[in-house]
């Protein structure tokens, strides 16, 4: 992949402002596109827009499908499936501007997608056409994925394994019956995935004609309560005999963000069985295909489990996990990406998080199919100075990042997180022999004026840093010290105020003076296309980074 010199933002559709309690593909969508624009941002990079279980976007109903929250009622009122008194009837009260109240969004969405169902159907001669069309296309996983939909909504919403034995076996004579009993609900969620298609097409087309690229976000696992695993289960390790669910979970070894074994409860994929391999890899593939055609580039979360992933077993009888046995397992990865570029060619726009327990064999798998890695600011000064995620060590083959989703904000990492120590080496690190800084520099009496600008000293750090993509953080730019996410916190309890993954900003936040700067810097350290100039991955100086790897 070439990424030319660029820059850009990381915010979530969920964060925009709108009328319905939740950002959407509407009209503000548009006008944070035309914010990129007006300050030479070319990337707007997002979190996975799958639909979800829970408020996370990274614990996916379906690895295809399309969230039915991120439709606008703006545009299904503008395309006359809805009316102003539709709208109208909404109670504004329980929504809240600065957050996301997920449960009441669920139910409003809900109302007016069914609303805008019936309006389709019967003001539009051509509305079965239309689906018809829509379902040929997308046939290779929008009929499973109709069909689970109606499937667990007829079942209370329980998860697939506690289906009738032969709905979770998936005889072909329940399923035909399913699709003539309940031929208008399996329409209905076609419907949806028919208008979350069409209304993402007309936003990426206008990020696209304004020169802005969307950078998507899929996650290395998926769901056991999806559509992927229930229709693909072969080719994850579950109990294939019985109870259909698995026998080991994916999870991650104690680090420095935790002292104990991560469990992330995702089924794991059956890598090393030569009997499924070829499915596995086909499913990749279509995975991929498909997200490309919603994005430009694809971020791809965890990547260091395509070299090796780490599973904790289950006990089948108890589903109890067994971390003490947890341990890690040589993933085929290179198989893998050899067979995802002879299907998609070997230019695949793909960013990796190559974090956590990063050994030299991952960077070694990043660089044969010359895919960009990420580095994190935050990270550089926790460590020495000689760590991989300080600034003078970026490649040009990477994407810096103020912070991540994951990751505090720049604010609150400082003012709450941050060390003496690492507030020492940062601000030796960015020491400049003026007047004006002796006195912050010694005694490091700085707290007032780093509090103030701190941010603004880590935007200005990516943009100029030899990293071909320069990614800030929303938050970062608006100086907030909310984040979008603390892991290792459920979704539906609410830390310091707020549920993950609930954070919105104001556009008043968004003042004038944060414009101007923005656009100075990014002009200034060569991040727009007008002056910046792209480094082709073949010329790009490799730094040797197992040699910088993080004992």
């Amino acid at each position: 992949m070439q990424l030319k010199r660029s820059s850009g933002i990381l915010l979530h559709i969920t964060s925009l402002p709108s009328s319905f309690g939740i950002g959407d593909f509407g009209p503000e969508a548009f006008k944070f596109i035309d914010f990129l624009a007006e300050t030479k941002q070319k990337l707007w990079q997002t979190l996975p827009i799958c639909p979800t279980n829970s408020p996370s976007p990274y614990s996916s109903l379906s690895a295809f499908a399309g969230h039915s929250w991120l439709i606008s009622p703006d545009k299904l009122l503008e395309n006359k499936l809805l009316t102003k008194d539709d709208l109208k009837s909404i109670d504004q009260s329980k929504f809240n501007n600065s957050y996301v109240n997920f449960d009441e969004v669920k139910k409003i969405k809900e109302q007016l997608l069914e609303k805008a169902y019936v309006n389709f159907k019967n003001n539009n001669k051509q509305a079965q056409e239309i689906l018809n069309d829509f379902f040929q296309r997308e046939q290779y996983w929008i009929d499973d994925f109709t069909l689970f939909m109606t499937i667990k909504e007829k079942h209370k919403d329980t998860i697939w394994c506690d289906w009738p034995e032969p709905l979770r076996r998936r005889e072909q004579t329940a399923l035909q019956m399913i699709r003539q009993l309940e031929k208008d609900r399996i329409e209905y969620y076609l419907f949806v995935q028919y208008i979350f298609d069409q209304q993402w097409k007309e936003l990426k087309k206008y990020a696209n004609d304004s020169k802005i690229k969307i950078i998507g976000d899929i996650p290395i696992y998926v769901d056991f309560d999806s559509v992927d695993v229930w229709s693909n289960s072969l080719i994850f390790q579950l109990d294939h005999d019985d109870t259909m669910k698995p026998t080991v979970i994916a999870g991650f070894p104690p680090d420095h963000s935790s002292s104990t074994v991560q469990n992330w409860n995702m089924p794991v994929y059956d890598w090393n069985n030569e009997n499924v391999r070829k499915d596995l890899f086909d499913w990749w593939i279509k995975r991929l295909r498909k997200a490309l055609t919603i994005d430009d580039l694809l971020r791809i979360d965890h990547f260091r489990g395509l070299e090796a992933h780490y599973i904790i077993p289950v006990d089948i009888k108890t589903q109890k996990p067994n971390t003490s046995q947890a341990h890690w397992v040589k993933t085929p990865g290179h198989e893998l990406l050899t067979a995802v570029t002879e299907s998609l060619g070997s230019d695949v726009p793909l960013i990796v998080e190559d974090l956590g327990d990063v050994t030299p064999e991952v960077f070694e798998l990043r660089d044969r199919f010359q895919l960009y890695g990420v580095k994190i600011l935050q990270m550089g000064f926790y460590y020495d100075t000689d760590n991989m995620y300080c600034p003078h060590n970026y490649t040009p083959n990477s994407v810096a990042y103020t912070g991540t989703h994951d990751n505090p904000t720049t604010l609150q990492w400082w003012t709450k997180e941050a060390s003496e120590k690492e507030k020492k080496q940062f601000i030796e690190y960015i020491r400049r022999p003026i007047d004006g800084d002796k006195e912050l520099i010694n005694g490091l009496k700085l707290d007032k004026h780093v509090d103030k600008y701190i941010c603004w000293y880590f935007i200005q750090i990516i943009l100029q840093s030899a990293s071909n993509g320069a990614i800030i953080q929303m938050q970062d730019i608006l100086n907030v010290s909310t984040r979008m996410n603390e892991p290792g916190i459920a979704s539906d309890i609410e830390h310091n105020g707020l549920q993950n993954w609930s954070w919105r900003f104001e556009w008043s936040q968004l003042t004038s003076d944060i414009r101007m700067r923005l656009k100075k810097l990014t002009q200034m350290y060569g991040r727009d296309l007008k002056y910046g100039k792209s480094i082709p991955p073949d010329d790009m100086v490799m730094k040797d980074e197992s040699k910088c790897i993080l004992q």
